[in-house]
C-alpha cells in the first residue's frame, strides 16, 4: 500500500472548510472542487513542517487562484470579443490641438522661469526632475548640504508651480 503524503492529513482536515470557502467566493461547486484540488497540489509542494498556519495557507491559495482563473477568463472574454464593439467603447484619449498648444506654452513659460531662477536653483531643479538624480547626488554635485538642495528645489518648484498656474 502506498504512504500518503505527509502533509496530506492537514489537506483533508481542512478540505471541508476550504471547498465552502471556495463556493462561497466563485457561487459555482464544481469551480470550488476544482480549485480545492489544485490548491493541494501546489500545497504538496511545500514541506509542511515550514508552514505556521496551513489552513490559513491553504485558504490564501483558494484566493489566489480563484482570482487567477477569474482574470483569465475576462482576457478570454474579451479577445473573444468583436474588435468594432470592444473599440467602439474605448474612450479617445488623444489630446487635442488647442491642448497640445496650451501645454506647450505653459511649458515654455515655466523653463522661462526655471531659467531666471538663480543657477544654483536652476541646476539643483534640472538635476533632480530632468536628469532623474537623488537629493544626496544634487547635494555632492553642488557642494551644498542635502537640506539645502530640498529647500533649492522646493522654493524652484513653487515659483514655477505658480508662473504654471497663471497660464491656465
Amino acid at each position: 500500500m502506498k504512504s500518503k503524503h505527509p502533509s496530506f492529513e492537514l489537506y483533508e482536515a481542512h478540505r471541508p472548510g476550504l471547498l465552502s470557502y471556495a463556493r462561497q467566493l466563485s457561487g459555482d461547486a464544481v469551480l470550488a472542487e476544482d480549485i480545492v484540488q489544485d490548491a493541494w497540489l501546489l500545497f504538496a509542494r511545500q514541506s509542511a513542517g515550514t508552514i505556521v498556519s496551513p489552513g490559513s495557507y491553504l485558504r490564501t491559495i483558494v484566493r489566489n487562484l480563484l482570482m487567477t482563473r477569474a482574470r483569465r477568463a475576462k482576457i478570454e472574454r474579451m479577445s473573444e470579443a468583436d474588435f468594432d464593439v470592444v473599440t467602439a467603447t474605448v474612450a479617445d484619449e488623444a489630446v487635442s490641438p488647442e491642448e497640445t498648444a496650451a501645454a506647450r506654452e505653459t511649458m515654455m513659460r515655466v523653463m522661462d522661469a526655471l531659467d531666471a531662477l538663480p543657477a544654483r536653483q536652476a541646476e539643483a531643479i534640472r538635476l533632480y526632475h530632468f536628469e532623474g538624480m537623488k537629493l544626496r547626488e544634487v547635494a555632492a554635485v553642488l557642494g551644498v548640504s542635502i537640506p539645502m538642495v530640498h529647500g533649492l528645489i522646493t522654493e524652484g518648484l513653487a515659483i514655477c508651480n505658480r508662473i504654471r498656474k497663471e497660464g491656465q
